[in-house]
């Protein structure tokens, strides 16, 4: 169902309506609207994972005209029952009125020369735990994007960090950077290309793995 500005701006009045941007990375990055959290066909299935998003949630969404149909045909087909509607005009109709948000991307090898020279800069590693426990950036701190379904899973983090996100092929970048933004976290870049854009830069990095504590006698329970 198509909505108007003033019908979207009525039902987003409820704050368990969730905004959903499903355009392409590549508009998403030129604004969105504040509190939304890009999610597309292709990383539906994680925010589900996450439980971010439920079958049944309230959505209305933020369309990328040439392809709204499809886009919203995938979701009502995925049995999404809580589609209350996407914005006639779709961002440019906000855009002309309301406040926008940025998200704001970096290269990898921008990554690699802000990190000697930036104190308060940390790369949130946002792969599983067991790639981060393989092998990361030293010194970077992991929120698997599996846990970013809880808002307690940020607490930590706060403005004054310089927070660069890394996911495994930057896919999952912006999705993560629209759930900190929603939590109130604004002082993020994405990294383009993600760890598989580091390791095309490996000399420009220096890595660490986590270290397993050995199993000692005092570790296991005998009956």
């Amino acid at each position: 169902m198509s909505l108007s500005l003033a019908q979207f701006l009525k039902i987003i009045e409820d704050e368990s309506v969730l905004i959903i941007d499903a355009r392409p990375i590549a508009q998403l990055m030129e604004g969105y609207i504040p509190t939304a959290i890009h999610i597309t066909p292709t990383t539906a299935k994680y925010a589900i994972a996450m439980d971010i998003i439920r079958k049944d949630s309230p959505l209305v969404f933020i369309l990328e005209e040439s392809i709204a149909a499809e886009t919203l045909a995938y979701f009502t087909k995925a049995e999404f029952t809580g589609i209350q509607g996407y914005l006639e005009g779709g961002f440019a109709t906000w855009a002309a009125d309301k406040r926008v948000d940025l998200i704001i991307d970096v290269e990898v090898d921008e990554l690699a020369m802000d990190i000697p020279f930036d104190e308060y800069l940390m790369v949130l590693d946002c792969r599983t735990e067991a790639d981060f426990d393989k092998s990361h950036i030293k010194n970077s701190v992991s929120l698997p994007l599996a846990d970013m379904g809880d808002p307690g899973s940020m607490s930590e983090l706060d403005e004054h960090f310089n927070i660069y996100i890394l996911t495994e092929n930057g896919d999952n970048s912006t999705l993560a950077a629209s759930l900190l933004k929603k939590q109130g976290i604004h002082n993020i870049r994405v990294v383009v290309g993600g760890w598989e854009a580091v390791q095309s830069l490996k000399d420009k990095f220096s890595f660490e793995v986590t270290k397993v504590k050995p199993i000692g006698d005092e570790d296991i329970l005998l009956n």
